[in-house]
């Protein structure tokens, strides 16, 4: 039984680490390049019940992104494929929900591949037919269920 369990964190740790890819590329990085393995690292010691990307999300690097204007410090998730075949590459942007909460809700996200936590700011890049978009999602406080709902918010200055 305990070798089926550790066998089934060491898959997870290793699709994990083929599905995802850092997002230095698309901002300035502060992290080191051995975060990829301490990202698949991490993943496999503390994620016992992991059995999809979403449960089993790891921060693979750390980096400064610019929002409406402020730079702000980010945790990259990587690159995800999404179920309709595109990629997003995701950041956690760190305490920015204060700042960008209430600018105005343009929509619910379609999809989002990471468990989402209340009250935060994330950055999206997702890349379609070759042809990348930002988008800016925001999460408020849990429902009922306990459940975080992600919705698209537009830039531009809060009231």
């Amino acid at each position: 039984m305990r070798i089926n369990r550790t066998l089934g964190l060491a898959l997870t740790a290793a699709v994990l680490a083929v599905a995802m890819t850092g997002c230095s590329n698309s901002a300035s990085s502060t992290a080191s390049s051995a975060a990829s393995s301490e990202a698949a690292s991490s993943v496999a010691a503390s994620s016992e019940a992991a059995s999809s990307e979403a449960a089993a999300a790891s921060v693979v690097s750390t980096e400064d992104l610019d929002v409406n204007g402020t730079t702000y410090s980010a945790d990259c998730y990587g690159e995800f494929t999404l179920s309709n075949g595109d990629t997003m590459k995701l950041w956690k942007v760190k305490d920015a929900y204060a700042d960008l909460s209430a600018l105005p809700m343009k929509g619910m996200a379609e999809e989002f591949p990471i468990e989402a936590e209340a009250e935060q700011i994330y950055v999206a890049d997702v890349t379609s037919n070759g042809e990348t978009t930002r988008q800016y999602l925001r999460t408020d406080k849990a429902g009922r269920n306990g459940t975080v709902s992600v919705k698209t918010f537009e830039l531009g200055d809060a009231e």
